[in-house]
């Protein structure tokens, strides 16, 4: 008797590559509120595109697992709800960011007026 062989399941690559970009994006969000200076500058760019990428990739994804048949569907809503909720929050946060910077640079700008007094 020969043993019958199994076939294995497709699986869908972009669902995978989608989540692994949402989880980079949610990181890169978490990175830009770490009490390092510029960390925001740095971190969020990188993290926006990985969000619409993520987004993306999510999307099709589930438009394949659905026509296809193919396995990743949770992968691929999960690629979809981080991408997006990442996306948001990113672009809430660059918004508030604009909105205050008026403030935030005269309250750094009085800082270092304080830690170097100005000798006459």
């Amino acid at each position: 008797m020969t043993p019958e062989l199994v076939p294995i399941s497709s699986f869908n690559r972009k669902a995978l590559l989608g989540f692994v970009l949402s989880i980079l994006a949610l990181l890169a969000l978490c990175a830009g509120f770490l009490p390092v200076p510029l960390t925001a500058l740095i971190c969020y760019p990188p993290g926006f595109i990985l969000a619409i990428a993520a987004l993306t990739l999510g999307f099709l994804a589930l438009r394949e697992t659905k026509t296809d048949g193919t396995n990743g569907r949770s992968l691929a809503m999960f690629a979809v709800w981080g991408g997006g909720i990442t996306l948001l929050a990113m672009i809430c946060l660059i918004s508030i960011g604009a909105f205050l910077f008026p403030y935030i640079s005269e309250f750094i700008q009085q800082g270092t007026n304080q830690a170097m007094p100005v000798s006459k």
